[in-house]
């Protein structure tokens, strides 16, 4: 390989010369050889002047900067030169500290995906799509802040504005960014850029202490971040609930370092008694109350304060600091917020009891809740140091940390539940925590000048520990302080002692573990860099911009009003006169339309008509007249009825003219029909329902219509958005026309002239040369051929699925490298932390095009088996695979001359196949996650569902109980469900949590109910179905037996193409031994028609309601009428000729199951028989409808997802038997609030906006975000089945099971 030094030789060539006048635009190239190593032939070098420090708002010159691209790796990045005289001094390649070489384009090492394919000029595509909109510095948002009721709206977020940016210096700066990055994971794409924005900022000024860049201009940068950010209300309340980690007056350090002054200001009696200066000196000036002095005098007053106020209150809160009484602690109680970590309940219980009393509180409430102590204790560490130690005792804190930190060093998975509390971070305990944690001790000691001198300096060095690209700062800080610091602060105690340096000592090993792991990222993060800067540009690109809410409400109305009389136009006879996508009206074909529009029916066209009348286009007296005539002529039926010539030509032309204003109208807006549809869709079906009656009935004022249409508004303003990075990625999408077409490259087909878009994405295959004909492959895998003189074909450039590999990188970190270390550990990397911040922004992009480059590349990867060979293609002295029976392959070694079957399939690599047997959470999770691999090995996918929820688009049964995930789930569900998770989990505009899920950013968690989760999740599984990717068999009835580790499935549930094993030979005669059988064909009974009916004769009818065949007797068949009824069921229905049901000749032994209308089953042999054929055979499918049956699945891995866990030392299990987990009769109960749509829950104005993240929800979803105690809940259930009628039958229930 290529030595370092032959890089920074190439490097000095260039820079050795001068430098060009107009840097900015002079472009010099130069080509270096390397002689070490053949195989790198060149790098090609340009000079570039460096553009941000040319621009004056920055205060910066003009500078050298070169972009270094590496043949043959494919890989470009960038060097300055303070970069280059780094490399020279140091000897290294492209390692800097200074995070001065910065990786812009890489491609993956995943085989055959669009990345690998395209050499993607990010720069340059960006400059020529958005070349009338630069990249923005600053992300522009709605004012959100206009809309909003109540006093100073705009000036308390002015004067925290002002604050902010005043006390704002590198300390606070690097605390108060580290509090918010963790908040990005949970905010739409435009809210989380509002965000980075701040933190970028932010690293400005903590990275900078020594003032390089003018404090005034970074000043200015954190004033404008932050002007923009408080427009959004959502971002807003994050910066809030987060200021809490800003110093606003002194620093820790300077507290220690003058602990004199600090305790003359605090003791001096005339400062601490005489009002006002007694209320704000103590607070300001006195240290920590140690264990020992609680605080009498604020102790009493909070408690006389809680009673006068009332608990639970949001003023109680406010002016007793959190501490009124405690929730859990009444008996009448059920549940109150989990996470106690989070609520302070430590303080609060000593703040109420005192010290002794406080802490048994605390421990009773650990155990009936079942809450670990040491874990609850380092949560409660991570939140608030200082009062978990001196809540829990110092000691007890100080051994609970060390063994945590030497549990997760020397356990090889790390943290099981990824709880981001529990993960390591050793540079932000030591800037943040360490320091709390001597203040403490010195503080249990009693202080003296040694702190002032020695121990305030310390705790300097620690909170300026900047982010550096190793861990060595880190390693020297814990050596000083094992060495020079613990002893004295400890006060020679040696049960203090002890577990301090056995922390450091764990912090150490830490470090040379994250360093190892460093790599793991850095090869990760190469891989995607491509998608990182896309999505970074994208979003900084995209006008998120939305129209103001009065527009937005008065056009949803306009939609549903006059959705009704665009149904005919949608599609006529064939013609489509209406484009919901493009808002055009096809006034071209106006008869067309006026025969449509008579095609419809009065009370389509009302809600039109009222337009009319109210715009005064229409007279009120004519509609009624019209009405009229109707009613006389047909009756009160006649509305629903085609209007026809009632409809004269002035309505007509009125209708039409309203039509195309209202389509012009809302499309210069982007609020065409398709988008306020989805927005209309995402609501909930009832909520949909009542709300287009009402509209469409005129109550539109109303105030449950009002409520919903706000609902609709703020779903829409995320519709908005999404069509907006649409139209984005489909601009950059485009290359250039081309007609020099390459197989298997992709391009977008479009008509000549035609200005409407493209056809789609299609994949080339061959031309005709006596033809135009260019023949190409759709997504979909069918062949379309276009002729060349009506079609031009333009280049595709894969950005959507850049940002995907992106999306999906954010995962794999996740699932593989943050078992010990969080992702914000990594972040403290100098040289990952901008690809790493940017990345997490990148995850949060949500919209359809997204979600179709998802899909894409798995149909890419299935048809580009990366595994499979061709027999001609096989190398002699090559071992591969031969698939000799379905889902079996063999080994061997191919050899010059060797016979092979061209019919077989050959592999370099035995395809992985897989079943999940389960259509619950785990399996349909199982099932999305392992897909990709699955195909990408050339295997296939099945899932066996048990359920009939594939077959009606939910289950039957439905559980509500409400579930927590982790991280993990959190990332796999982020980037394989897409919008959906969106939808479902992040918050929209102005809401406090998500509609349906509830968050904890802190802890990393997500909460729904498994119904809710599971609809979603079936309706990505059903996309991938529906593009051929997997396979699902829906009521299956199948079961894995891990004891005798075969697969079963009921004789009823088998389908085409099952693999059974009978005992039977290939020649169709009984054996002692098993052979593999085929399920070719499933031959039903004959279904009768109506005029094969009898009355009173019995029959076999198939009911879809009740899910099978029932018998049935005829009772009556007259004129076209025919009344089933059944005995047994007690139904009875009536059908007509027009819905006759499936009905079969009478069989006593075809009842229950829809299957058992089948008559006979068609096997097939697998093998060959005697005379080299296939031997196939019939079944009576009633024989074998109960028996149960061997699966022959080959060499396929099952996923059994059903039921718990069984202990077994023969297979891998992936969770724990008895899982955390809460049931509850009373659900209910615990919240009888009305959910409110996820909006404000806690008044208008300031009390809004000042809630804190850990309020109690009002919403059903949020009982599960709380802990319940159970015992109240046994009694209200020992009285409900005491006191019932039946109350004997819950009785013989609870003996019998």
């Amino acid at each position: 390989m290529a030595d370092r030094n032959d890089y920074v030789a190439a490097l000095g060539k260039v820079f050795s010369d001068d430098a060009p006048a107009n840097p900015k635009k002079s472009v010099k190239k130069a080509r270096v050889g390397f002689a070490a190593d053949v195989d790198v032939k060149e790098f090609e070098v340009e000079n570039y002047g460096d553009v941000e420090a040319d621009n004056v708002s920055y205060g910066g010159k003009s500078t050298k900067r070169l972009k270094v691209y590496d043949a043959k790796q494919r890989q470009s990045w960038y060097v300055d030169q303070k970069t280059y005289a780094l490399l020279s001094k140091r000897n290294i390649t492209r390692t800097d500290s200074e995070g001065g070489i910065i990786p812009i384009q890489d491609k993956t090492t995943d085989d055959k995906t669009f990345n690998e394919k395209y050499d993607l000029d990010l720069e340059e595509l960006f400059d020529s799509k958005v070349s009338d909109k630069d990249a923005i510095l600053w992300t522009d948002s709605n004012n959100e802040v206009v809309t909003r009721k109540g006093c100073g709206k705009t000036a308390w977020r002015n004067a925290y504005r002002r604050l902010v940016v005043h006390v704002m210096d590198p300390k606070n700066a690097i605390r108060f960014s580290r509090a918010l990055q963790i908040q990005l994971d949970y905010l739409m794409a435009h809210e989380a850029l509002l965000l980075n924005d701040i933190i970028v900022v932010l690293d400005k000024i903590s990275d900078d202490p020594r003032n390089h860049t003018s404090k005034k201009k970074k000043k200015m940068d954190l004033n404008i971040a932050l002007t923009k950010a408080l427009l959004n209300v959502n971002v807003g309340r994050i910066l809030v609930a987060n200021s809490g980690t800003i110093s606003y007056f002194f620093h820790p350090d300077t507290r220690v370092g003058k602990n004199r002054t600090f305790n003359f200001w605090s003791t001096t009696p005339l400062l601490t008694t005489l009002p006002p200066i007694s209320w704000f000196i103590p607070s300001i000036f006195t240290f920590t109350p140690s264990e020992n002095f609680i605080g009498s005098r604020a102790h009493a007053t909070n408690s006389i304060l809680r009673s006068v106020l009332g608990p639970g209150r949001f003023l109680t809160r406010l002016i007793t600091g959190g501490r009124e009484e405690f929730v859990v602690d009444d008996l009448k109680a059920i549940a109150q917020n989990l996470a106690a970590e989070t609520t302070g309940f430590e303080a609060a219980m000593r703040a109420q009891f005192g010290n002794h009393a406080g802490r048994q509180k605390v421990n009773e409430f650990r155990i009936e809740n079942r809450l670990p102590t040491d874990e609850s204790a380092v949560r409660s560490f991570i939140g608030s140091p200082i009062s978990t130690m001196v809540n829990n005792g110092v000691v007890h804190i100080l051994r609970a940390l060390a063994n945590h930190w030497e549990g997760l060093n020397t356990i090889p998975f790390g943290n099981f539940a990824h709880q981001r509390m529990e993960q390591l971070n050793v540079n932000v305990i030591l800037r943040f925590h360490i320091p709390f944690v001597l203040m403490t001790l010195a503080n249990l000691r009693g202080w003296c000048s040694w702190d002032s001198m020695v121990l305030g300096p310390f705790i300097t060095k620690l909170m300026n520990l900047r982010p550096t690209d190793t861990m060595d700062p880190a390693n020297e800080l814990l050596n000083e302080l094992n060495s020079n610091i613990v002893d004295n602060v400890c006060g020679g105690i040696f049960s203090r002692i002890e577990p301090f340096q056995r922390w450091i000592t764990q912090m150490r090993v830490a470090n040379e573990l994250i360093m190892t792991e460093k790599e793991k990222v850095q090869t990760i993060l190469s891989s995607v860099t491509a998608g990182i800067e896309a999505g970074y540009k994208l979003t900084k690109t995209v006008d998120w911009m939305v129209p103001d809410n009065v527009t937005m409400l008065k056009y949803v109305v306009q939609h549903i009003k006059l959705d009704p009389a665009k149904k005919r136009l949608r599609q006529y006879n064939g013609d489509r006169l209406v484009d919901e996508q493009t808002g055009i009206l096809f006034t071209a074909s106006l008869d067309r339309i006026t025969e449509a529009l008579r095609a419809s029916s009065f009370n389509e066209l009302m809600p039109a008509f009222d337009m009319l009348t109210k715009s005064n286009k229409m007279s009120k007296t004519t509609i009624d007249s019209m009405k009229e005539n109707i009613i006389r002529t047909n009756g009160e039926a006649g509305t629903d009825m085609e209007i026809n010539n009632n409809l004269s030509s002035e309505m007509i032309s009125s209708l039409v003219s309203l039509l195309q204003q209202d389509l012009e109208q809302r499309q210069k807006l982007y609020l065409n029909d398709h988008v306020c549809k989805l927005a209309l869709n995402a609501l909930r079906p009832r909520d949909k329902r009542t709300l287009l009656e009402m509209v469409q009935k005129g109550y539109e004022n109303t105030r449950p219509a009002q409520l919903l249409l706000r609902r609709t508004r703020t779903l829409l303003k995320r519709e908005v958005r999404r069509a907006a990075l649409d139209r984005q990625l489909t601009l950059l999408s485009k290359g250039e026309i081309t007609n020099n077409l390459v197989e298997d490259e992709w391009y977008l087909v479009e008509r000549i002239g035609d200005a409407s878009g493209s056809l789609g994405i299609y994949q080339y295959r061959t031309s005709r040369s006596t033809t135009n004909d260019v023949l190409f492959i759709a997504r979909t895998g069918a062949e379309e051929r276009f002729d060349r003189t009506h079609y031009q074909f333009r280049k595709y450039v894969p950005i959507g699925e850049a940002i995907v590999r992106a999306q999906k990188a954010f995962m794999v970190i996740e699932l593989d490298l943050l078992k010990r270390f969080a992702y914000a550990a990594y972040m403290e990397f100098s040289d990952l932390r901008d690809d790493l911040l940017k990345l997490q922004t990148v995850s949060g992009i949500n919209c359809y095009a997204l979600d179709e480059a998802r899909l894409n590349g798995l149909v890419h990867i299935k048809s580009h088996s990366s595994t499979q060979i061709s027999w001609k293609d096989l190398q002699p002295g090559h071992n591969y695979f031969i698939e000799v029976k379905p889902y079996k392959y063999e080994l061997f070694e191919y050899a010059e001359g060797m016979d092979l079957d061209n019919r077989k399939r050959y592999f370099k690599t035995a395809p992985q196949n897989m079943i999940v047997v389960g259509g619950g959470p785990t399996g349909l999770l199982t099932t999305l996650h392992s897909l990709e691999n699955c195909l990408r090995s050339g295997g296939t996918m099945k899932l066996y569902e048990a359920r009939d929820a594939f077959e009606k688009a939910g289950g039957t049964y439905e559980r509500a109980q409400v579930v927590r995930l982790d991280s993990r789930w959190v990332r796999m569900l982020r980037y394989h469900l897409g919008t959906l998770f969106e939808d479902v989990w992040i918050p929209a505009t102005e809401e406090t949590d998500s509609h349906l899920g509830n968050t904890l950013p802190t802890q990393g968690f997500i909460e729904i109910t498994i119904k809710d989760m599971e609809a979603i999740m079936h309706l990505e599984v059903s996309k991938l179905w529906s593009r051929d990717l997997l396979e699902i068999y829906a009521r299956s009835s199948a079961n894995f037996d891990y004891k005798k580790n075969v697969m079963t499935k009921q004789g009823n549930a088998l389908k085409e193409r099952d693999l059974v094993k009978r005992r039977v030979d290939p020649n169709g005669e009984p054996s002692e031994e098993f052979h593999t059988w085929e399920v070719v064909q499933l031959i039903g009974n004959k279904t009768l028609s109506p005029d094969d009916m009898t009355p009173g004769r019995s029959y076999n009818v198939f009911s879809r309601d009740q899910g099978g065949l029932l018998t049935m007797e005829l009772v009556s068949a007259d004129e076209g009428v025919f009344d089933f009824r059944s005995t047994d069921e007690g139904l009875t229905i009536q059908v007509t000729r027009s819905n006759f049901p499936s009905v079969y000749a009478y069989d006593p032994k075809a009842k229950g199951n829809a299957r058992s209308s089948f008559k006979t089953i068609v096997f097939q042999s697998v093998d060959l028989n005697r005379e080299g054929k296939l031997t196939r055979y019939e079944v009576e499918f009633a024989s074998i409808m109960n028996e149960s049956h061997i699966m022959d699945v080959g060499q396929t891995n099952i996923a059994f997802a059903s039921g718990k866990p069984a202990v077994t030392k023969e297979h891998l299990t992936a969770c724990p038997y008895e899982p955390y987990g809460v049931s509850c009769i009373q659900g209910i109960k615990i919240s009888m609030g009305m959910h409110n749509f996820g909006e404000t829950r806690f008044g208008k104005g300031l009390i809004a906006d000042f809630r804190s993240q850990t309020e109690q929800n009002t919403r059903v979803v949020g009982d599960f975000t709380k802990s319940v105690i159970t015992a109240p809940i046994v009694k209200e259930m020992l009285s409900i089945m005491s006191n019932l009628p039946r109350s004997n039958d819950w009785h013989m229930h609870l003996r019998h099971t």
